[in-house]
């Protein structure tokens, strides 16, 4: 009982620093908005986005030097695709999310851009799928190319100072502190969920595919909503599309340079599952002429969400074999 306890009080305390974290980052970023009028995108696209990455960095650092090559890949790939599909989804359902010629022009092709490269490196190579040190390299190259392009549009567009509240210097720390209490209160929630777990018995795919990835993304989860709910969505959307490249092409570019990444078995699915999902928003913000995400669609991705996660405790049990089965036996009794 007294590990249930800790448990507790672990979640608890976690999530407390994790929203507080989240205003705190919120609130510095807003500073360099109104100060150096710098447009909102951008600031979600650069300084949320690694703050809220955090997480997802020590992780898979730690993952990485343990040789740990399903924690590695799950953890990147589970959190894009909550990313995409939970936290927009909220987001949206808070407050419709309206198109922004960054977004699209550059970021959300991006992210198709880099999902595409990933499945390049991870499965033409003949023999088992291995994500190696050169191709991590490549991934890094690409991700200082993104922030290269991001920051130069920061600089043409922030030649004006504007009125901001506070000061340069409190702005700084509360990024910075917001950013480690981010990284602190959902590790610290994170594993205090994965005890509880395993005290009520939850299956350990259940706690991989659910408390991984959501404990992960819970940073982009509340920055997001509470950037949606303050009626900043500009920050909400480029929070999650910024944070979707730091984590492809910054965390696992990372991981594999430290180690080479051997693929798990059902990646190819979680992969090509991330796929769909960055061409569903893709395709949104391709077709729509107001909002780009509006209340229906953010429902509409959080069912999608639970598709996969369906989805993937059938591979889980069945396999990926036994799912084809199933999927066959299925549309043949339709038939």
């Amino acid at each position: 009982m007294v590990r249930v306890f800790l448990d507790v009080v672990a979640v608890a305390v976690g999530l407390a620093l994790v929203i507080r974290g989240a205003d705190y980052l919120l609130d510095g970023a807003l500073y360099f908005v109104r100060r150096f009028r710098v447009p909102e995108i951008v600031v979600g696209l650069t300084v949320v986005a690694f703050g809220t990455s955090l997480p997802e960095l020590v992780i898979n650092v730690i993952a990485s030097l343990r040789g740990e090559a399903g924690i590695t890949v799950g953890n990147i790939v589970g959190s894009n695709i909550a990313n995409v599909l939970l936290i927009l989804g909220i987001s949206a359902l808070i407050s419709p999310i309206r198109r922004h010629a960054l977004i699209l022009r550059r970021e959300i092709p991006l992210n198709l851009v880099l999902v595409l490269l990933l499945i390049l490196f991870m499965f033409l190579p003949a023999g088992k799928p291995v994500l190696s040190r050169a191709e991590g390299l490549m991934l890094l190259l690409f991700f200082a190319g993104y922030l290269y392009l991001t920051l130069s549009k920061a600089r043409g567009e922030d030649l004006e100072d504007g009125k901001g509240e506070g000061s340069t210097a409190t702005a700084v720390a509360q990024v910075l502190g917001g950013s480690i209490a981010l990284a602190f209160g959902s590790n610290w929630a994170l594993n205090g969920a994965v005890g509880l777990a395993h005290y009520l018995g939850i299956s350990e795919v259940f706690i991989g595919l659910f408390v991984l990835a959501v404990g992960t993304s819970l940073p982009e989860l509340i920055t997001s909503t509470m950037a949606a709910a303050r009626g900043n969505p500009y920050i909400a959307i480029g929070n999650v599309s910024g944070s979707n490249i730091f984590n492809v092409a910054m965390i696992l570019g990372l991981s594999a340079l430290i180690r080479p990444i051997t693929l798990p078995d059902r990646a190819a699915f979680d992969v090509l599952f991330l796929l769909l999902t960055t061409v569903l928003l893709l395709f949104f913000t391709m077709v729509s002429r107001g909002n780009l995400l509006g209340r229906r669609r953010g429902i509409l991705f959080i069912a999608v969400y639970i598709l996969y996660l369906v989805l993937s405790l059938k591979i889980e049990r069945l396999g990926l074999p036994g799912v084809f089965l199933a999927l066959d036996s299925a549309i043949r009794n339709l038939l």
